[in-house]
């Protein structure tokens, strides 16, 4: 499983890092480091499988799950919510936090309260200690102008993060391509 992981993985790193680079000025105050993000994708797979595995363990523990949830995940120093996760079922998990959802909406707004980043998923663990996820199924993320959807979606709001395993969709108003006239 491993093996086919590890290939799964490089395929979608390498489309999404030629879709997703100029898109990276909407999660980065500061200039994008290519070579930097490249290096820390072996540390956010073995993360994404981390996280495939605790969906899989949350699932089969989620007992008596709560409906119609919000849990903040995340707050800015004033108080006000970073990260919020909306959910049908939720069941938190207080000795891992981990938070595992289904019909599940991740949300991040930015310090005016405008939403910035949009997670819609299936299903979804979502660690509070490391601000990542899996979405186990189909999940579909938008930031501003730039839309990416697919199968089994690693996402990681710290290192401004999103990994689509299958399926992978991508859609943006904002990667404009020289030569190419539309």
């Amino acid at each position: 499983m491993a093996d086919a992981f590890e290939n799964t993985r490089s395929r979608a790193l390498t489309a999404l890092a030629a879709c997703l680079l100029p898109a990276a000025a909407l999660f980065a105050a500061s200039s994008f480091d290519g070579d930097e993000w490249f290096g820390k994708r072996e540390v956010l797979a073995r993360e994404a499988e981390r996280l495939a595995a605790a969906y899989t363990n949350c699932a089969e523990k989620a007992g008596a799950p709560a409906t119609d949830v919000s849990i903040p995940v995340e707050t800015y120093d004033d108080g006000s919510v970073k990260t919020l996760i909306k959910a049908l079922k939720a069941q938190f998990f207080q000795s891992s936090g981990l938070v595992w959802a289904q019909g599940v909406t991740v949300i991040q707004y930015d310090e005016k309260g405008s939403v910035a980043v949009r997670i819609d998923a299936e299903r979804c663990v979502v660690d509070r200690n490391t601000k990542s996820g899996w979405a186990d199924g189909c999940a579909k993320a938008v930031y501003g102008k730039t839309t990416v959807a697919g199968r089994n979606v690693y996402f990681s709001f710290e290192e401004q993060y999103i990994s689509i395993f299958e399926n992978a969709e991508i859609v943006s108003d904002e990667i404009k391509m020289k030569g190419i006239k539309l």
